[in-house]
């Protein structure tokens, strides 16, 4: 949920700082319950996730059999169920003789096949992955993993008011071009817009925001002082609606959430700027989710 301060406010002087705007509760509320099904939905698709394995140039074999590269469940793949075969950019499947695998449509792979989509081999779905730089990846998730049975609700610090606070968007002359890490070992290519600045306790902080350029929203990826102990380890997500330069956008702290890799080790994250290493203890937002594989980084 973003909220825009009205611009009035700017013109209060940069020395005072805006408490955030009421909310309607019943909204408010409402919005907070989708938040946290979106959360509990991201953790339901990131724990299904049976493995990600890189695609070199030439065959890649997939099966049950465990002395192949890529290992399926028994009860969903035959032992070998067929290659991955990568030219350069192409990658084509070729399924094993009798091996049941479909298009998502639901039409049976019987011959070589350039992939476009994703593919399935009883409850176990297959996708390629381009991560950009040349980077291909293939990612197995399966409908049917046992963990899914058991699968605890994403927990939350309890909503508190405080938490939503007045940040001041100073935008940079253009929106510039960043490389951020991933935890692939590759890069991820954003826009930084500019910095939000709000207060904590007191203090003056700052993030760094990204987006698209044209984009009516910000994203920030931020670390704090409860990453590892109540938090994921690595980071939370944030979002804010985009102002002129100098005007007050809210964060709203109630909403950060976790990324996938919070949920899973198989997963391909961006990791957050450096700068955005917050020294306080953001004690809102989803915690740390309750016997995940997690992927935790620095």
């Amino acid at each position: 949920m973003t909220v825009v301060l009205v611009s009035a406010l700017a013109g209060c002087g940069r020395s005072q700082w805006p408490e955030p705007p009421p909310v309607d509760q019943a909204q408010y509320q409402k919005t907070y319950a989708e938040w946290r099904d979106g959360q509990q939905e991201t953790a339901a698709y990131a724990i299904r996730i049976l493995g990600i394995w890189p695609l070199q140039d030439g065959d890649t074999p997939f099966g049950a059999d465990p002395s192949l590269p890529i290992v399926l469940p028994a009860a969903a793949a035959p032992g070998r169920a067929g290659v991955f075969r990568r030219a350069g950019e192409k990658v084509t499947v070729i399924p094993a003789p009798g091996a049941p695998l479909r298009t998502a449509d639901g039409a049976s792979v019987t011959g070589p096949a350039e992939i476009d989509n994703e593919l399935a081999l009883g409850s176990v779905h297959l996708q390629v992955i381009d991560m950009g730089k040349g980077r291909r990846f293939v990612s197995a998730a399966d409908d049917n993993h046992p963990a899914l049975e058991n699968l605890p609700m994403v927990e939350t610090y309890p909503l508190d008011a405080r938490w939503r606070v007045a940040a001041r968007f100073d935008a940079f002359d253009a929106p510039k071009p960043v490389r951020v890490p991933d935890v692939r070992g590759g890069v991820v290519d954003f826009f930084a817009r500019g910095q939000l600045v709000f207060k904590v306790n007191e203090q003056e902080l700052r993030l760094t925001a990204l987006g698209e350029p044209e984009s009516s929203e910000l994203f920030v990826m931020f670390k704090d002082e409860t990453n590892g102990s109540t938090t994921f380890g690595g980071y939370r997500l944030l979002s804010a609606a985009v102002v002129p330069n100098g005007e007050w956008t809210v964060l709203d702290f109630n909403l950060a959430g976790n990324p996938p890799c919070a949920y899973s080790s198989y997963t391909t994250c961006p990791l957050p700027p450096p700068e955005n290493r917050l020294t306080v203890a953001i004690e809102a937002g989803e915690k740390r989710f309750p016997a995940a594989q997690e992927l935790s980084h620095q």
